[in-house]
């Protein structure tokens, strides 16, 4: 179980981003590397993840904290499909931002702020494809990010938008999301 503070695709944006992830699965199919692949259902992008325990207690008190809590909407837009957003995640497959990253930050460095959160500062704005089960060789993440930028041309990627006019507390179980409070754009 996890929570975690995010947003969702809207339902056009959604099946654009399912439609870039099965061109992505061909790459690691061809290349005989399983991928343990998200959801469709359950795309999102997490602004600040909260913990791997969702106590009523600590539920109670971070839904406080929101009530007050006001945003502008914003809109953000794809730019590629990437592996590896960092040294800790290198098995990551992800869309990052060409927009919206900015506002991102500016909303996690807010959300960490209000909820009291000491954790990580290391932000960097993305949306999870899927993760690769294995440690890839040098030359095996070369040729992946290679096609993987091929994909990003050939599918457009940069041209998914969607405005961001909620936020989400989302409590994670098994794959199944519950959602606990919406924060809704001023």
């Amino acid at each position: 179980m996890s929570i975690f503070l995010g947003f969702f695709p809207d339902n056009k944006s959604n099946n654009d981003i399912a439609s870039v992830a099965e061109n992505v699965k061909e790459i690691f199919d061809d290349l005989g590397i399983k991928v343990r692949w998200s959801n469709p259902c359950t795309y999102h992008s997490t602004l600040l993840f909260l913990g791997k325990s969702a106590f009523p207690l600590k539920v109670f008190i971070i839904k406080n904290k929101l009530k007050k809590f006001q945003f502008k909407k914003f809109k953000v837009k794809f730019n590629s499909v990437k592996l590896g957003i960092s040294r800790q995640y290198r098995e990551l497959i992800f869309l990052d931002f060409l927009e919206g990253g900015e506002e991102m930050r500016g909303l996690y460095l807010e959300l960490k702020k209000i909820i009291g959160d000491k954790g990580d500062i290391n932000f960097i704005p993305h949306l999870t494809l899927g993760r690769v089960n294995k440690d890839l060789s040098a030359q095996e993440s070369a040729n992946i990010i290679k096609d993987l930028t091929n994909v990003s041309k050939k599918m457009n990627v940069n041209e998914i938008a969607f405005e961001v006019s909620e936020i989400k507390l989302v409590e994670s179980e098994d794959g199944k999301y519950s959602f606990l409070l919406d924060v809704n754009s001023d």
